[in-house]
């Protein structure tokens, strides 16, 4: 990873199984994913169904300070589950997707 690429220390992984975030970094930073999560998800299914994609499966938020990313498991007959993190740096989708 480069320079600007999430570190161990500043990338905050979640996981979301049945609607309950898991955070080893606290409640507040599970409510602050959470919230971004629901936005985002919201917000990319609704890109999906314009364009007649279906659903998101997975989606990045890139700010000048802050980047946000999200990937959705859906299997048959399993419950649903997503993992995702926050770092407070714009990095790119390839460093988020190898911090996950």
């Amino acid at each position: 990873m480069d320079a600007s690429s999430p570190s161990s220390s500043t990338f905050r992984r979640f996981e979301i199984q049945n609607g309950l975030v898991i955070s080893e970094t606290g409640q507040q930073d599970a409510d602050d994913f959470a919230a971004d999560f629901q936005g985002l998800r919201h917000f990319a299914n609704r890109v999906g169904a314009t364009l007649e994609l279906g659903d998101a499966t997975h989606a990045t938020l890139h700010e000048a300070s802050f980047s946000f990313i999200f990937t959705l498991s859906e299997a048959p007959g399993q419950p649903a589950k997503a993992v995702g993190g926050m770092v407070a740096s714009n990095v790119s989708n390839n460093d988020l997707l190898n911090a996950l």
